[in-house]
This record gives C-alpha cells, sequence and structure tokens, in this order.
C-alpha cells in the first residue's frame, strides 16, 4: 500500500474516531440519570478520559492532514482547485472551531474536578457541568460529521 493511502487512511479514522468518541459520550451522557452516582463517576472519571482521547485523536488529524496537504501539493504542483481551496477552508476553520470546543469541554471537566478536590462536587454541579459537555461535545459531533462529508468531497476535486 503506498504512504500516501495510508496517511490519507490514518486521517480518516482519526477523524471518525473523535466523532465516534463525542456521539457516544452523548449518547451515554443522555443515558444517565441526572445527579446519581452514575453520573459523578461518568462526569469526574469517564469524561477526562474520552476528552485524553479526542486530544489524541486530533493531534493526529492535524498531523495527517498536513502530510496529505503537502502530498496533494507535491502531486498537483501546489495548483489547486478554487473549490479544493474553498472545501479545505472550511475544513479548516471546522477543525479550529472543534479544538475551541473540546478545550471548553475539558475546562468545563477540569473546573469540576477542581471544585470537588476535597470531596465530590455537589449533585446539581455535577448535573449542571454534565450538561454543558454534552452540548459540547454533541456540537463537536455535529461538525466533524461535516468535515468528514466535506472530506469525501474533496477527495473528488
Amino acid at each position: 500500500m503506498e504512504a500516501r493511502t495510508v496517511i490519507l487512511w490514518i486521517h480518516a479514522l482519526s477523524g471518525a474516531a473523535w466523532v465516534a468518541a463525542c456521539g457516544c459520550f452523548v449518547i451515554a451522557g443522555l443515558a444517565i440519570v441526572a445527579g446519581g452516582e452514575e453520573q459523578a463517576n461518568f462526569a469526574l472519571i469517564a469524561a477526562p478520559k474520552i476528552d485524553a482521547f479526542n486530544l489524541i485523536a486530533a493531534a493526529i488529524l492535524l498531523v495527517t492532514g498536513g502530510i496529505n496537504l503537502a502530498l496533494a501539493g507535491i502531486t498537483r504542483n501546489f495548483r489547486f482547485s478554487g473549490q479544493f481551496g474553498l472545501i479545505l477552508g472550511a475544513k479548516v476553520i471546522l477543525f479550529i472551531a472543534m479544538a475551541l470546543a473540546m478545550g471548553r469541554a475539558m475546562r468545563i471537566t477540569a473546573s469540576l474536578r477542581a471544585s470537588g478536590a476535597a470531596s465530590k462536587p455537589p449533585a446539581p454541579e455535577i448535573a449542571r457541568s454534565t450538561k454543558r459537555t454534552l452540548w459540547v461535545h454533541g456540537a463537536i459531533a455535529v461538525m466533524g460529521g461535516i468535515a468528514l462529508l466535506l472530506g469525501l468531497w474533496l477527495m473528488g476535486s
């Protein structure tokens, strides 16, 4: 298999993994009863692990995206169509928005963990934080889904 193909697959799979992890986070978070011990464990234990996974996926996505762009540029003598530029620009904007949203989710979780450093934070605070992180992860999943579709479109241009 050609190196370019391997890099492209790694890129696509890391993006899909990030989107899938955020989608699963939302589904799991919605299935948990607010205010219970399960929600506290989800917010304080599972969320940081999922966010760490997402951070790794995002880093791989960024690196492989840069490599893919360089390889595509070499193949095309750095002459890209206007459509290619627009789609790539949209993907870059989506990536930045997703990264900012991920940073927000990580700050919410870190703040929750810090507020309960000595003991577990109160149930209402856990419920509020979980609700906010569900919205953020949901937004990341939607933006990532759009970026994945744009990537398919980009493959054809």
